[in-house]
């Protein structure tokens, strides 16, 4: 392979789980496995914020310790040199593991990368989202944006810390130092932009690296299913919050329960808006719970569409890429990501985001014309775009590994 020389063989990953898994964890965990089936040898550094739910003491401690912590730095320190680690891949920091990796790995001379889940380096939130509308305030002024429209959680004091680590870390240079892998190409368009104003990272560091996509079709099956053999009904599925549009896509299925041809809607997920999302759904919806992945996607694979209806830019749109790798349409709100994956008439339809009538009428009119869609088309055009396949996965993210230690010039996609 070209280029082998600069090939690591043993890498460190950091990750930062969240109280409640997301996609991020589910990156991390396909990449992990990418490189482990290859002969690779990975170590694992991990954390978790459930560490924060500790005594009085730790939880006063949290603040500082997001912001650097010692015992991060001391343990990765100690892990690169235990096993002659060659680079380290970073997934998330918030908040217990904290940006003092970075610091961990300069200080042993170790390039190092960070898959950027998110758009946090420049809003705490990661989102850029406040009130159910997109906000860039905090790229185009500064983070005390944050602070100020408590961003982070609806809290004063947690946005005031997130904006803090953040901050501090831009004074340091902290991300000039680092390689950025990002997963799209709106989202490199997006944080290139943001960075003119505050110089946060170094443009020559940043690349473009897809997240692996893996949504084989159900055992058995050598084809998608046809529309017309499939079931009428609808698929929600991920994190059941404002930010994903839930809200939204209850009041269209509201909307909808006039008809008697409407789809039924399936909630797949869990999440901080569960208890309202049960009281408040019609008789058309159907809460599923967090499902195994093989079940979900078999329920994809027999439905009319997966409904994406984010409010926000999302950094990765995984959810349309695993539908249409099944040969199933996506009703996706018109907006960043999300919007992206679809192409209107062909692998779906575009509705406004946080409109549910839109919706409503798309949903309508994906039912009546279900017909129009060509789930093998579909499959065939998301396998070009996003499912290479594990092999193809591991030979971006190797690219991407060997441009970041070989220290490519500035804006190679891998």
């Amino acid at each position: 392979m070209p280029g082998h020389e600069t090939l690591p063989r043993r890498i460190l990953l950091v990750h930062t789980h969240y109280r409640l898994p997301g996609g991020e964890d589910a990156v991390f965990a396909a990449e992990r496995a990418l490189l482990e089936a290859r002969g690779l040898e990975v170590f694992v550094y991990e954390r978790s914020n459930t560490e924060a739910d500790g005594s009085l003491l730790q939880k006063l401690l949290l603040p500082f310790r997001a912001v650097y912590s010692f015992k991060t730095k001391r343990e990765v320190r100690a892990l690169i040199r235990r096993h002659q680690i060659q680079l380290v891949h970073v997934h998330n920091t918030l908040l217990v593991t904290s940006p003092s990796v970075f610091a961990a790995c300069f200080a042993e001379g170790v390039p190092v990368v960070q898959t950027l889940h998110n758009f946090r380096l420049f809003c705490p939130n990661g989102v850029f989202l406040r009130g159910g509308r997109v906000c860039e305030d905090c790229p185009r002024h500064s983070l005390l944006c944050a602070v100020r429209h408590r961003c982070y959680r609806g809290s004063l004091l947690q946005s005031a810390v997130c904006a803090f680590v953040y901050g501090f870390h831009r004074l340091l240079g902290t991300y000039r130092r680092v390689a950025l892998f990002t997963p799209t190409e709106f989202d490199w368009q997006k944080l290139l932009a943001c960075n003119r104003t505050h110089r946060v990272f170094d443009p020559a560091r940043i690349f473009v690296k897809p997240n692996p996509v893996s949504a084989p079709l159900p055992a058995g099956w050598s084809s998608p299913l046809p529309m017309a053999a499939r079931e009428n009904q609808v698929v929600y599925a991920g994190r059941l919050e404002e930010l994903k549009g839930l809200r939204t896509v209850l009041a269209a299925w509201k909307l909808l329960e006039a008809d008697p041809n409407a789809p039924r809607l399936l909630v797949a997920g869990d999440g901080p808006l569960a208890d309202e999302a049960r009281q408040t759904a019609g008789p058309n919806v159907h809460f599923c719970g967090r499902m195994e992945p093989d079940a979900l996607h078999e329920t994809m694979a027999r439905s009319l569409a997966v409904v994406a209806a984010s409010l926000c830019y999302e950094s990765f749109a995984l959810v349309p890429a695993e539908a249409q790798l099944l040969g199933t349409p996506v009703l996706a709100s018109d907006i960043g990501n999300v919007g992206a994956a679809v192409t209107p008439g062909k692998t779906g339809a575009r509705f406004a985001p946080g409109d549910p009538q839109a919706l409503a009428r798309a949903v309508q009119t994906l039912a009546r014309e279900a017909g129009r869609y060509d789930p093998a088309a579909i499959r065939s055009e998301a396998l070009r775009r996003f499912g290479g396949g594990p092999d193809a996965d591991f030979a971006l993210l190797l690219e991407g590994y060997r441009q970041v230690m070989a220290g490519s010039p500035a804006n190679r996609r891998t």
